[in-house]
């Protein structure tokens, strides 16, 4: 097939889950009565109620509620402030929960007129009553309190109101007066003797505390110990430095009393006086044995003699040399002692270093609780002076705003706002019995909805053919091709061949639909009939193997039927029989079969299907229910093109979907949807049915009718 004739075949995908604006245009045409009464029906009843419920009043004081701020200030970031502020919140919860006491109630009673009072002496708890109308709003973000009441009597619950607010602030007033009086009274007999007596406590543990130490600043003498220290440390390092000294040259002169070479170049040899003027008359004395020892023998008197006075002069040497080294131990001796004092200071300097820092942070201990005790007599002072000098003033945290006066129009019931919401809710509950009915019902009604909801182009609207025989039975038009009915069919017949121009030798046009007594097979003969009717060979062939119809209504008894040609008892011209229908052979089962899955599948089949094709023009294949049974689309399949059959009011659009995705998913052509049954006066499609261009409507089996 032309890949440009195959495409135009498809009627495209199905629609998807989701529904679509023209979707829901198209449910809200089919559903606008039920809409309109649903929204009807809340309106009236809304404005039913706001008119005949009881009007009820009420009249509102507002109050300016604030905590009470001191009027002498004093630091923001003091203790007692910052904790106050946290209280803050809870202040105006509470100034509502009196507002509501029975106590206030009670004496709102009480003050009220003689008439006034005695509506409310008749009921049991009378406050509770009261109680129960006293409405209290609260402004967000702000001290405002607004005190209603609300009462068929707009007069008598105005002066309520406006009693209760009276009596709440004159009761506030007189709460505030005795509470400072008592906080003042409190502060002068108790508060403040006691912090006094705290502030001379922690006084006189300060000047105990000096006077045991000498009145010497803790601090200052720590910080002349810790001097004492770096100077002691530095000493030691000194007195180290001298000891390393000395044993250095103990160390040398003891070589060179070994030996009498070793030390001789140490600076130490060389800094003692008494070495070094021996050390010269040796150089002297050996100078002057080297010059004798060459003018004479050495055993000349004048050699003996010069060797005598160099022997002489190294034993001076060694014996200076060796009280040297006694002196150089003694030093040694008293450099270590000098260490070891040095030490000992250290230690002692670092204990009275460690008393010290105990005694600065005990003064500083001290001295911290003294400036607490102060500051906190400081606070209550002001705290005593400020409660002193407003004991007698009034409450300027509350304050009326406004009184209250007669209202003019009901609290309840608020008309147009009752009408606003059942309007609204009308509208909701309109669009869910919509929503709620059409998912009940979601059977087809008009052409437009397999085009929106299935996504099938629509081929024809067939009218509902009045019949008096069996429903089951494929109905034919009769011979009159100027039947107004038998015009539809028309139109489907020049939709398909048009369809079909592009598809080469005998085509083949599968009538399906998604479920049974859809008419399906009523299509498939009138169609047969009009194609025939332009002298083309058409063949029925029934594929409905389990409840065939065509064959025992149209078929010819003598014909041998397809199951007879499937079991190779006949041959394909032996089956093929015509039928009472002009022009238009048939071949299908006489009876049902169960194993029409499996004999769709065999080869036998393929055969058969394929060798009928290619003996007639057009092969209109009957096809089962796509939703009920497997083998209809693999029957269709086959076919050049699908044509599924929907009735209207009969068939669901789910039902259809399924059915298409199903004819789709397998490979399926589908070139289009019939609506069936459709309602005469329907002219949404063709002509219309109630008349063509002058030709007369008709129903079957009612004769002529009117003109249109």
């Amino acid at each position: 097939m032309d890949p440009a004739v195959e495409s135009s075949q498809h009627a495209g995908e199905p629609a998807q889950d989701s529904i679509s604006l023209r979707q829901l245009f198209i449910i809200f045409l089919r559903r606008w009565r039920l809409f309109s009464i649903v929204w009807a029906s809340t309106v009236a009843l809304t404005a039913v109620y706001s008119l005949t419920s009881t009007r009820l009043y009420r009249p509102q004081a507002t109050l300016e509620i604030r905590p009470e701020t001191p009027l002498i200030t004093s630091d923001p970031n003091e203790a007692a402030a910052l904790a106050g502020r946290t209280l803050w919140e809870n202040y105006y919860r509470t100034q509502e929960s009196i507002l509501t006491s029975p106590t206030l109630l009670q004496a709102a009673l009480r003050a009220l007129p003689e008439a006034v009072r005695r509506s409310y002496e008749t009921a049991v708890d009378p406050v509770k009553v009261l109680s129960r109308q006293v409405q209290i709003e609260k402004t967000r973000s702000s001290f405002i309190m607004a005190v209603g009441f609300i009462d068929r009597d707009p007069e008598k619950a105005t002066q309520i109101v406006n009693t209760l607010v009276s009596l709440y602030q004159d009761d506030a007033n007189k709460r505030l007066q005795e509470t400072k009086s008592g906080a003042a009274e409190l502060l002068s007999k108790e508060a403040l003797p006691a912090i006094r007596g705290q502030v001379a406590d922690a006084d006189k543990a300060l000047q105990k505390f000096l006077e045991d130490g000498q009145f010497i600043d803790p601090e200052e003498q720590y910080k002349a110990l810790l001097e004492s220290r770096r100077t002691i440390t530095t000493r030691i390092t000194q007195i180290r430095l001298k000891a390393i000294q000395v044993r250095s040259e103990l160390d040398t002169l003891q070589g060179y009393a070994a030996d009498g070479i070793t030390g001789i170049f140490n600076p130490a040899f060389h800094s003692t006086k008494a070495l070094e003027l021996l050390w010269t008359q040796l150089e002297t004395s050996e100078a002057d044995l080297a010059r004798t020892r060459k003018e004479l023998k050495d055993d000349h008197p004048a050699v003996i003699e010069h060797k005598d006075q160099v022997r002489r002069v190294e034993e001076k040497i060694r014996s200076a040399i060796q009280g040297t080294l006694k002196s150089l131990g003694l030093d040694i001796i008293a450099v270590e002692r000098e260490e070891r004092a040095a030490f000992e200071e250290q230690r002692r300097v670092e204990q009275e270093m460690a008393t010290s820092a105990k005694r600065a942070q005990q003064f500083k201990r001290l001295d911290a609780d003294l400036t607490a005790a102060r500051e906190v007599y400081n606070s209550y002072l002001k705290k005593h002076g400020e409660t002193s000098a407003t004991s007698g003033t009034r409450l300027a945290s509350v304050r009326v705003v406004d009184h209250a006066t007669v209202p003019l129009t009901p609290y309840k019931p608020n008309v147009p706002m009752n009408l606003s919401i059942g309007a609204i809710l009308g509208l909701v509950m309109g669009v869910a019995g919509v929503l709620v009915s059409e998912h009940l019902d979601d059977r087809v009604r008009s052409p437009k909805e397999i085009e929106v909801f299935i996504k099938l182009p629509v081929l024809a609207v067939i009218p509902k053919l009045e019949k008096s025989s069996d429903e089951d039975k494929p109905f034919m038009l009769g011979d009159q091709s100027s039947l107004v009915e038998f015009e539809a069919f028309r139109v489907l017949r020049a939709e398909l061949t048009t369809r079909l121009e592009g598809v080469q030798g005998p085509k083949m046009i599968a009538v399906v639909s998604a479920l049974h007594s859809e008419g399906k097979s009523t299509v498939t003969v009138n169609l047969a009939k009009a194609l025939a009717m332009e002298g083309r060979k058409v063949l029925i062939f029934d594929a409905d193997m389990r409840r065939p119809s065509m064959q025992p209504s149209y078929g010819a008894p003598e014909a041998p039927g397809l199951e007879r040609l499937l079991a190779g008892e006949v041959t394909v011209e032996q089956a093929l029989a015509p039928s009472k229908l002009p022009g238009v052979d048939l071949l299908g089962m006489k009876k049902g079969t169960n194993h029409a899955g499996e004999i769709v599948s065999s080869a036998r089949f393929e055969e058969v299907f394929s060798e009928v094709r290619k003996r007639y023009d057009y092969v209109i294949v009957d096809s089962t229910p796509v939703n009920q049974v497997a083998e209809s689309a693999l029957i269709a399949r086959r076919a050049d093109t699908i044509v599924m059959v929907v009735r209207e009011k009969q068939t669901s659009r789910g039902a259809a979907l399924a059915a298409a995705r199903r004819l789709l998913g397998m490979g399926g052509r589908v070139a289009g949807a019939v609506l069936n049954c459709a309602h005469p006066g329907r002219g949404e499609y063709g002509y219309g049915y109630y008349g063509y261009y002058g030709y007369a409507y008709r129903s079957y089996g009612y004769g002529e009718g009117k003109k249109a």
